[in-house]
């Protein structure tokens, strides 16, 4: 599958899947990282996330005082994260002129586990050109197990594509352009078998 086939497929996929998404209610696990994330940030900074969905997360977010802006593929959760009043659009974080150096914080809450594994380098390229030097990167994925690919028991039509890392694999990805702040697996939090792998990183 060439790179604009599978930014093709995942985008109808999160379109297929945006009634539900809507549904979502950002808590849990997800609220503990991005708290301790934005307690990174000075008050009031701007913030870019990746792979933003219907916006549950970016209203979570901006309800502390940051500036949000959203990004994800899906044509159909922009929307419905505009109808939350977030400011969101339509891009594709493998795109390397995405937001030049505008931001404090960046975070992607399991989104670049659609990114295939060989384009990790090129979206780690585009999420420090989007922050200012010093700013923070904050990036979830699903992991635990070695797996590129789609999955058996997938319900979006297309099915999506995924990409997990063991704990030892994730933690030893490249992260050019960027000093290691934390890398932490959450085992308590694991769903069918995957838990939460998180990096923090600060643009250099």
């Amino acid at each position: 599958m060439t790179t604009n086939e599978h930014r093709d497929t995942l985008r109808a996929a999160y379109d297929f899947d945006a009634p539900r998404r809507d549904n979502n209610v950002f808590d849990g696990w997800r609220a503990e990282i991005v708290d301790e994330f934005l307690a990174r940030l000075e008050p009031g900074g701007s913030v870019l996330e990746l792979g933003a969905g219907a916006g549950q997360g970016a209203v979570y977010a901006e309800a502390q005082g940051y500036v949000l802006t959203a990004m994800d593929l899906s044509p159909a959760n922009v929307e419905l994260a505009r109808e939350r009043g977030v400011d969101a659009r339509v891009g594709d974080f493998t795109d390397s002129d995405f937001f030049v150096g505008e931001f404090d914080g960046v975070f992607a809450m399991n989104s670049l586990l659609h990114v295939k594994k060989a384009l990790w380098s090129t979206v780690l390229h585009v999420i420090r050109r989007a922050l200012r030097p010093g700013g923070i990167a904050s990036i979830v994925v699903y992991g635990g197990i070695s797996h590129e690919g789609t999955l058996e028991e997938e319900w979006t039509d297309p099915p999506r594509f995924f990409a997990f890392y063991t704990d030892e694999d994730f933690a030893n990805l490249p992260t050019p352009g960027f000093r290691r702040i934390a890398c932490e697996f959450r085992h308590g939090d694991s769903e069918e078998g995957l838990h939460p792998q998180v990096l923090t990183l600060e643009a250099v």
